[in-house]
């Protein structure tokens, strides 16, 4: 087992990927144990100054906005504390974070999410939050999304204190179904008629070339992402025991197949020849481009601001013989390990995750709340718009995530992705596609379980 943990965090200090070069060296593991840490720290809390660093990535002005009052939140708890914001693209996160560790200066919180809470618990570079909430008698877990602490927790450890999720659903232009004379989307997770046939069906209808010169006009579907597919499917990344590659087995085979079938067989999907310059998924759909797409409640927010634009959501369609799936991502924060203020950072992330905040996720940011109870009041689920927001909650019973396995960054964006891309251009076959990128998978994965 030493052999193999060293192994491990070789594969990890060597991984330049998803660091952007940074020495993975910086994130070997601190000495001390978190539970005494967090007695420690607790012991010596006093009221000289303290200014706390909380690293972000993002930096769109309702993000800079909620992090300044947040900061303000805690000053005006503790007016010995000052808490500094350092928000960074999300592409140079792990550099950045990775860098001041090797400094020897780590932020004092750090924000996590599906991507990155993996990579860094996986460095053993954040503290066990449990020991923490344990000596807290104001703090507990229990009002938090069960599944979610669920999914967090890796032998027995949470890194992660939740804010936010986001649920994956289908966004619908509601004005367009009804030009095609179709009937609002089912708003159950459970309901088997809304299913792969259908949800095709539904594309075609409404896919159209509007002004008869042979060119469509609006495409029926646009799946900026791949992955709830793959698992709607019943297919993975990964074998179930993560030592190889998952997508050979005959469920990621046919849900690939089928999710190329959409664009280069039936035409529901545009390529992206034929949308170059049109933006994102969600301008495609504000424009009227696209009558369908699938996203996280992140696209609540923009779309809601758009005037006389009629969408609502409905769930994931369910696959042949397999039960729903809640494809999510969720998000909260951290505390590196290294921090000097590491009872202060709880005191920070306690306020970043309490039902004050909880309702900025929901009102100001469009993410479902971490806590259930925000969640499912007037402050997420009574909102107007969405009119069937419901479908974000109700999809809590089947929530799953992508492997939280720590190499997946670099499994999904060196090795998968990029084959699979070509696979949704027709320019390999999906099997071809597969065959070339298991071999990456296998050999990322054998390094680091040190096989």
């Amino acid at each position: 087992m030493a052999d193999q943990s060293l192994s491990r965090r070789r594969f990890l200090q060597s991984s330049a990927l998803v660091a952007g070069g940074a020495l993975m060296a910086a994130c070997a593991p601190v000495a001390g144990d978190p539970g005494t840490a967090a007695a420690d720290e607790g012991d010596s809390m006093s009221e000289e100054p303290v200014e706390l660093v909380a690293q972000y990535w993002g930096t769109r002005p309702e993000f800079i906005e909620d992090r300044e009052i947040l900061a303000q939140r805690m000053t005006e708890k503790f007016p010995n504390v000052t808490a500094s914001q350092n928000s960074v693209p999300g592409g140079q996160y792990g550099e950045k974070v990775l860098t001041a560790i090797a400094a020897g200066t780590p932020p004092d919180t750090m924000q996590l999410n599906h991507r990155w809470e993996p990579f860094f618990r996986g460095q053993e570079a954040l503290l066990n939050v449990i020991p923490f909430a344990d000596a807290d008698a104001e703090f507990t877990f229990d009002v938090f999304y069960p599944r979610i602490i669920e999914l967090g927790t890796t032998e027995g450890q949470l890194v992660t204190v939740p804010r936010g999720w986001n649920p994956f659903v289908i966004y619908y232009n509601r004005a367009l179904f009804r030009e095609a004379g179709l009937d609002d989307l089912t708003t159950s997770w459970e309901n088997d008629t809304w299913n792969w046939d259908s949800f095709l069906e539904t594309a075609q209808a409404l896919t159209a070339d509007s002004d008869g010169d042979g060119r469509t006009d609006v495409y029926g579907m646009f799946f900026p992402y791949w992955y709830p597919f793959l698992r709607l499917g019943g297919g993975d990344v990964l074998s179930d025991d993560q030592q190889s590659s998952g997508l050979g087995s005959p469920e990621a085979l046919a849900a690939l197949q089928w999710l190329a079938d959409l664009r280069l067989t039936h035409g529901v999907s545009p390529t992206p020849a034929e949308i170059e310059g049109l933006g994102s998924a969600q301008d495609l759909f504000t424009a009227g481009r696209v009558a369908m797409f699938t996203a996280g409640a992140w696209g609540i927010g923009a779309l809601t601001r758009v005037e006389g634009l009629d969408w609502d959501v409905g769930p994931l369609p369910r696959a042949a013989g397999q039960p729903p799936v809640g494809y999510t991502q969720y998000y909260g924060h951290g505390i590196p390990k290294g921090t000097q203020s590491a009872e202060w950072s709880w005191e920070y992330l306690k306020i970043i995750s309490d039902e004050e905040s909880n309702i900025t996720v929901a009102q100001t940011i469009g993410d479902v709340p971490a806590m259930r109870h925000i969640a499912e009041s007037e402050h997420f689920a009574g909102l107007p718009k969405p009119p069937t927001r419901q479908v974000f909650i109700d999809s809590a019973p089947h929530m799953q995530v992508w492997p939280t396995i720590a190499p997946i960054t670099e499994i999904m964006s060196r090795a998968i992705t990029p084959e699979l891309n070509l696979a949704f251009l027709g320019e390999k076959s999906v099997e071809d596609a597969v065959a070339a990128a298991g071999p990456q998978v296998d050999e990322i994965l054998a390094t680091f379980w040190g096989n």
